[in-house]
């Protein structure tokens, strides 16, 4: 919320009070779990806390010392918002970093550093991409080491921030990692399951750190709801045990928005943009809630068609696709969205920004599986798995997609979007996550390269080194480059986070993984660097190894 012009005659009558004093007028308290910033704009960031207590004061200086105070006043905490406070202040300088502490009665919060965006010119916008953090599978070693660093100008999270899911279920109680639990004990349905999860999560150092230490922006993914969740509904979730979904929904998202330092845009809905002067916007969309079409499941679809058909297993197949997988009407986005995301890329093109960041939550490039893929997989396995990816060599050999739960399961809708990309933006570059793998794509409309992709892994949630278990080094990721020949690179080994830095010239991009974050100590990550040129016209170059 922006600032109420009550709150203005307080900051005003505050900041002519002896700084001693006024905060003894305020509630006592505890500030619970860190404070947080984020969503910034080049007058303004939207500070965060926690306090067990009615009212609270806060400051943003330009001097960790507070010795000059820019900005004042109060704000209070209920529990119709789970004691979370959020303030959106406005009235600071574009591109200066600023220190903010929120101040009680019984003492003062840890004191945040955040920064604004800029305004104007703009040399170079370095973000860290995040996504899938399970807190029981391990530590967070991606979000420790990125708050660590000094040349982070914002934080990108692009969904699967909590998990969902009840303990031991997903890890298993004897996967989990000890020490690392979650409350409540029960998968979460109702408001006040949501907000126990987030304030589990939330007593992880690292998590605090990064937090504490930069300006973050997100997007929310599934699990912060329900695993697979559409517009309407949820594979996971029984209306029958669990209520209505559309009061679940509205539970989840309330809670995400008390939670999340970002700025809320008005009833469930997510996605926005940020400018970062000349050189980039950064678009954040929503591509699970708000117009999601419900996922293809072949055993419903394409198997009934397949038994009906006999033999001419050809010609069902490709009536399949056009009555089914490749029907228009199939959405991502919503019409809404997609003709919101149109005119934001074409007003971003015509301000002259370079780049356009398009941040959302799943994988968009084309996922293949490797033909032989389940030859890597041990002789332990569980029967679900060797179905589930035995499905997937069996959907290659029909020449069809494997995931349905990403853009391969829509593949209308992200032709649609790659056409909006080739015709409003000038070079455009997709940020995602979910898969718990890192895949770095090129993005091509016929023989033009639309946009570029780079779906980072996961912080902690396990990814294909977990099930396909039977392979040397590197073979997982040679064999799904060899199955698809727009992926420039991939790692289906380690956990970790991508470092992005976009420039007028180009984009540097540097994944940063980790071996184990099943043990606390991280050790030295694994760096793998890729860069992709920008043009003046015709969107950006093709991702190159170094």
């Amino acid at each position: 919320m922006r600032i109420p012009r009550r709150s203005l005659l307080l900051a005003a009558s505050l900041a002519a009070a002896p700084r001693a004093a006024w905060p003894q007028s305020l509630s006592a308290g505890a500030f619970t779990h860190g404070v947080a910033s984020g969503d910034p704009l080049p007058d303004g960031v939207v500070i965060w806390t926690r306090f067990t207590g009615a009212e609270a004061a806060w400051e943003i200086a330009e001097d960790d010392a507070f010795a000059e105070v820019v900005q004042r006043g109060r704000a209070s905490a209920a529990l119709a918002s789970d004691y979370c406070i959020k303030v959106d202040v406005r009235g600071l300088a574009p591109g200066r970093r600023y220190f903010y502490r929120f101040l009680s009665a019984s003492g003062t919060s840890p004191t945040g550093v955040t920064r604004t965006a800029p305004e104007g010119d703009a040399e170079s916008l370095r973000v860290a991409l995040f996504s899938c953090a399970n807190m029981p599978y391990g530590y967070f070693h991606a979000y420790a080491h990125a708050a660590a660093r000094d040349d982070i100008d914002l934080v990108l999270h692009a969904g699967d921030y909590i998990y969902e899911v009840p303990r031991g279920r997903y890890p298993t109680n004897a996967e989990a990692v000890p020490g690392r639990t979650v409350d409540p004990v029960r998968e979460t349905v109702a408001l006040n399951d949501y907000y126990q999860r987030y304030a589990s999560y939330h007593t992880d150092p690292a998590l605090l750190e990064l937090r504490r230490t930069k300006p973050i922006a997100s997007v929310w993914d599934d699990h912060e709801l329900v695993n697979n969740a559409w517009r309407d509904g949820a594979i996971d979730h029984n209306a029958r045990y669990e209520g209505a979904y559309s009061d679940r929904v509205v539970a989840a998202a309330k809670a995400y928005f008390d939670w999340m330092p970002i700025r809320a845009q008005g009833g469930l809905r997510l996605y926005r943009h940020l400018d970062w002067g000349n050189l980039a916007r950064i678009v954040l969309l929503d591509t699970r809630q708000f117009g999601r079409d419900e996922q293809i499941d072949y055993r419903r679809t394409l198997m009934p068609m397949l038994a009906q058909g006999g033999a001419d297993a050809p010609s069902v197949v490709a009536e399949f696709r056009r009555t089914v997988l490749d029907d228009p009407r199939r959405t991502m986005l919503g019409a809404a969205q997609e003709r919101w995301l149109a005119e934001t890329l074409a007003a971003s093109k015509a301000r002259g920004q370079r780049w356009q960041i398009v941040t959302q939550q799943v994988v968009m490039g084309e996922q293949i599986a490797a033909r032989d893929i389940t030859r890597f997989l041990p002789p332990d396995v569980s029967s679900n798995t060797r179905r589930w990816f035995a499905a997937g060599e069996q959907a290659t050999a029909l020449g069809l997609p494997w995931n349905l739960d990403s853009w391969d399961g829509y593949p209308a809708a992200r032709q649609r979007f790659l056409e909006t990309c080739a015709a409003h933006a000038n070079n455009a570059i997709v940020l995602g996550g979910d898969s718990h793998n890192c895949w770095v794509n090129n993005l091509a409309l016929g023989d033009r390269l639309a946009a570029i992709e780079f779906a980072g892994g996961s912080v902690s949630s396990p990814g294909f080194e977990r099930p396909l278990s039977n392979a040397g080094p590197g073979e997982r990721e040679a064999a799904m480059r060899g199955a698809n020949t727009h992926l420039a690179w991939c790692d289906l080994t380690r956990r970790g986070y991508a470092a992005l830095t976009f420039t007028h010239a180009g984009c540097d991009a540097e994944w940063i993984a980790f071996d184990d974050v099943s043990v606390p100590q991280a050790g030295a990550p694994t760096r793998t660097q890729l860069r992709a040129a920008a043009s003046d016209a015709g969107g950006p170059g093709t991702w190159t190894l170094l």
